[in-house]
């Protein structure tokens, strides 16, 4: 090996021993890493969907019902992922029994999401009727794929009680890589059931894949030897604590969900193929805030847990002013690069098979709307991260409750001058509102902290 070879060698060397040395660098690096690799297969599945199905009422049915979905699912997955992380740091902290305790949750959260799936069914066929603007036959296949994909609240949930759990431990490759293996089964069955069942394989692949996925966090929970789970419905005061602290986020999480609900629902007024546009510039939007969120935000959240419990606040408030500052530098010019580039990136993912090609500059356009609002709402998540660390979820609840509503009235405004792209735009907006609610919600609590 030649002098020049050793040096670069050496440079290498050190660079990844200062990584290291770095535990929520090389934490938030290799789960980044993880998860592009877990959910980038995942965020493959719309553009094989539009290859396989293009634009229809029957994709508009699925997308529909799988928005719903997402909604009900929504309320309770990421709060038990997020929420049970400063819980379970607290509960090692004191030695106390996190098999017990994780073991409670997914009993009683298994009864209450059966009951809750049940009436939900029983409720929802002539709630559409009203709100929507499908024909009969649309509203009778939407019935019928919520029929179909109902399972996934209860396990949806229950992955986001165990992926929170292996997060809080630090043990992030699993959490991370698991939607990989749910995506490669839900491709699998949409592939070989497309011609027989239509969007109904769309329905089974979900299902089936978040199936196995769960298997998978089992699996992992006793490869590590992490502890032993008691299943139990039994309430305790420390169980009580829990869903008190996420009965608030719970709420915000259905207020939070309810705009994607919304928005489709408000979008189906435009005309036939518009809730498809939308939900295709949705998945595109998200693929950028996904590879930035999935793993920092994952690894800040256990971290800033761990690090609030042993130091205190004033960690805590350096710990949030330094992701700030860089989350800002990185997320600025993707947000610009993607924008002026927004067209050709729409073409190359969705230019092809029974995708309608007339389509693809509505796609674009909204797209780009969404875009707008990719800084702000990167630069919001950290003070997410840090009112959950602090199970100050109230602030949560109060600022879902306002975009909210501030949604509804945006959409109503904007989709009168921009259509669909309108509906992104309010979306955008509701963004930069987040993050100045939640800024100054922080501001307030370094106040009665010094």
């Amino acid at each position: 090996m030649n002098k020049g070879s050793a040096s670069i060698t050496k440079v290498v060397n050190g660079f990844w021993l200062k990584l290291k040395a770095k535990p929520l660098v090389w934490d938030a690096l290799t789960t980044t890493f993880l998860s592009t690799i877990g959910k980038g297969i995942g965020f493959l599945i719309p553009f094989f969907i539009a290859a396989w199905f293009g634009v229809s009422s029957e994709t508009d049915a699925f997308f529909f019902t799988y928005g719903l979905i997402l909604f009900l699912s929504g309320i309770f997955a990421p709060v038990v992922e997020s929420v049970i992380v400063p819980y379970i740091a607290e509960a090692r902290a004191k030695n106390e029994d996190v098999g017990k305790f994780v073991g409670n949750i997914l009993g009683l959260s298994g009864i209450g999401l059966l009951t809750l799936a049940v009436l939900f069914l029983l409720v929802i066929k002539p709630v559409l009727s009203i709100v929507t603007r499908f024909d009969a036959e649309v509203l009778d296949l939407v019935f019928w794929l919520l029929i179909e994909t109902a399972p996934l609240i209860i396990l949806l949930t229950w992955t986001g009680v165990l992926a929170g759990t292996l997060n809080a431990y630090k043990k992030f490759s699993f959490p991370a890589l698991s939607p990989a293996f749910r995506a490669v089964i839900n491709l699998a069955i949409i592939f070989t059931f497309k011609d027989i069942w239509g969007v109904h394989a769309i329905a089974w692949g979900y299902v089936i894949g978040e199936a196995i996925r769960l298997i998978i966090l089992f699996g992992a929970i006793s490869k590590f030897d992490l502890f032993s789970i008691s299943f139990s419905t039994k309430l305790n005061a420390r169980l009580k604590e829990f869903l008190k602290t996420a009965s608030y986020q719970v709420v915000g999480m259905m207020a939070v969900g309810l705009n994607p609900i919304v928005d489709k629902t408000m979008t189906s007024w435009l005309g036939e193929g518009s809730v498809s546009v939308l939900h295709y510039a949705d998945r595109l939007y998200m693929i950028p805030v996904t590879f930035m969120t999935t793993g920092l935000m994952v690894t800040l959240l256990s971290h800033w847990s761990g690090r609030y419990y042993e130091f205190g606040y004033q960690r805590l408030n350096k710990d949030l002013k330094k992701a700030i500052k860089v989350i800002c530098l990185i997320t600025l010019p993707i947000m610009l690069l993607l924008i002026l580039f927004h067209q050709p990136i729409t073409k190359l993912a969705l230019g092809r098979g029974a995708f309608d090609q007339a389509r693809l500059t509505d796609v674009g356009w909204v797209w780009m709307c969404y875009l707008l609002g990719f800084v702000p709402y990167m630069v919001g998540r950290p003070f997410v991260q840090m009112h959950l660390v602090l199970k100050n979820t109230k602030t949560l609840l109060h600022c879902a409750l306002f975009s909210n509503l501030l949604n509804i009235s945006l959409n109503y405004i904007l989709m009168k001058f921009f259509s669909v792209a309108g509906i992104a735009l309010a979306t955008s907006i509701i963004s930069v509102f987040s993050l100045l609610f939640l800024s100054f919600a922080f501001n307030r609590i370094r106040g009665e902290n010094k």
